[in-house]
């Protein structure tokens, strides 16, 4: 590695900045949109279909978390199969985790235009709405690009304002929940469990990135692992007790494209519906703010390590940014915004989380098994039991993916191994873990 991480990164970000990261990377526009796909599928089970999916999320967090208490270095999941199981597969894993940034940052934006509509058409249509999601992309990257701390303030202040609506949300609706409403709740179709539990793990997705800048933390092994039990459990806990008041309080729950705002606006009127959707812009603004960090950080510590010419690991002297890693970001994003180019993103987003969940629960065991002697700063408690879960939970999620999604990542992947083998001269990695 070029030193880069060591001497100019600033570690700026604390464990409240993380654990924001970590929120605002979950609590999206998923939650806006699923609670009546997932009621539609299994009535009101679905509450406990969130409980669930927390609790499978947890064993791939533990995970995350014992890799993270390893680490001082940014790269996240990258990182941790590269060490683990070579470069060769370290890349793949890292230059899909890129890509994925920055497709998911353009599909968010266009997602943002989306609720725009809500509020006027004339604002989401035609050359309008292009200008204002440039607008964003470029003044999120600008922003970024002063100096993480901003970054990770801007972070924060869109976690606090999305869940703000959310919280007014759960709290004026429950005193609206019919309890005959929320009584049939183990009456539900066993078949459509598996479907229910795959579209609400969408909503969790995004959790991994909390990893990634752990060069800029102030204290990452020690924060990090704390930083995922936090983020996992509160996140489950938001999403159920939704749940409960969007069941409780909306007959139609299941019909609805819009479940919380139409659910707002039966108890608490058309305000309440015009709350949620600022809500909701305020939860996709988050998520590209999110990225806007991350993604370049992906990009980053790949060319720090030789995979990618050297220019794109460059650091700002006066605000510590990966400069060109930000410029380079934001200019494929805006392409890929334009283009408009968006089919199956959601569950290509899901395929390529798994693409750094499947190595990192791995990590856990080789390394265990080697009696690697590397210093951690948490270990996940009952052995290997953890661990082999958070295997057969992703294997299980895999097998979930529609083929043409499976087969288009495929390609992606077997795109990059002639960049590896190109470079595979200059690649010069150091694994000093701090």
């Amino acid at each position: 590695m070029n030193g880069h991480q060591a001497q100019k990164f600033s570690r700026s970000m604390n464990l409240f900045d993380i654990i924001c990261l970590g929120i605002n990377g979950i609590v999206g526009a998923g939650i806006f949109l699923l609670p009546g796909q997932i009621a539609a599928q299994v009535g009101s089970f679905s509450i406990l279909i969130f409980v669930i999916c927390g609790l499978l999320c947890l064993a791939i967090a533990l995970c995350f978390a014992e890799m993270g208490g390893i680490y001082q270095q940014t790269g996240g999941a990258y990182l941790y199969a590269r060490d683990t199981f070579g470069p060769m597969i370290g890349f793949m894993v890292g230059w899909m985790v890129w890509l994925s940034a920055i497709i998911g940052w353009a599909a968010m934006a266009r997602g943002f235009l989306l609720y725009l509509n809500y509020f006027s058409p004339s604002l989401s249509e035609g050359w309008i709405g292009e200008i204002i999601i440039i607008i964003l992309i470029v003044g999120l990257s600008t922003l970024n690009f002063l100096g993480v701390k901003i970054g990770a303030r801007t972070i924060n202040f869109f976690t606090i304002s999305k869940l703000v609506p959310l919280f007014i949300f759960i709290t004026l609706g429950f005193f609206y929940i019919k309890k005959p409403s929320l009584s049939p709740i183990f009456s539900f179709d066993i078949q459509n469990i598996g479907e229910a539990i795959v579209i609400a793990l969408f909503a969790y997705t995004g959790f991994e990135h909390m990893s990634v800048p752990a060069g800029e933390m102030k204290n990452p092994r020690k924060d990090i692992p704390i930083a995922f039990f936090f983020v996992i459990l509160g996140a489950t806990l938001i999403y159920t007790l939704i749940q409960i008041v969007a069941i409780g309080t909306f007959p139609g729950l299941a019909q609805s494209e819009k479940p919380l705002a139409d659910a707002a606006a039966n108890f608490l009127g058309p305000a309440g519906g015009i709350l949620i959707a600022i809500g909701a812009l305020l939860a996709i603004a988050g998520v590209n703010s999110g990225i806007a960090l991350t993604g370049p950080r992906n990009l980053y510590v790949l060319s720090a390590d030789g995979f990618l010419p050297e220019t794109f690991s460059k650091i700002h002297p006066k605000f510590h940014t990966p400069y060109v890693a930000i410029g380079i970001n934001t200019i494929l994003t805006l392409i890929l915004f334009l283009t408009g180019t968006f089919e199956y993103l959601i569950i290509a987003s899901v395929m390529v989380s798994l693409l750094q969940y499947i190595p990192t629960c791995l990590a856990v065991i080789v390394l265990r098994k080697k009696g690697s002697a590397v210093s951690k700063s948490y270990t996940i408690p009952g052995g290997y039991v953890i661990p082999c879960l958070a295997l057969l939970i992703c294997f299980w999620l895999l097998f979930q993916m529609k083929l043409v999604v499976i087969m288009a990542l495929f390609v992606g992947m077997v795109l990059s191994l002639p960049i590896y083998f190109y470079r595979k001269g200059k690649i010069s990695i150091n694994k000093d873990r701090g």
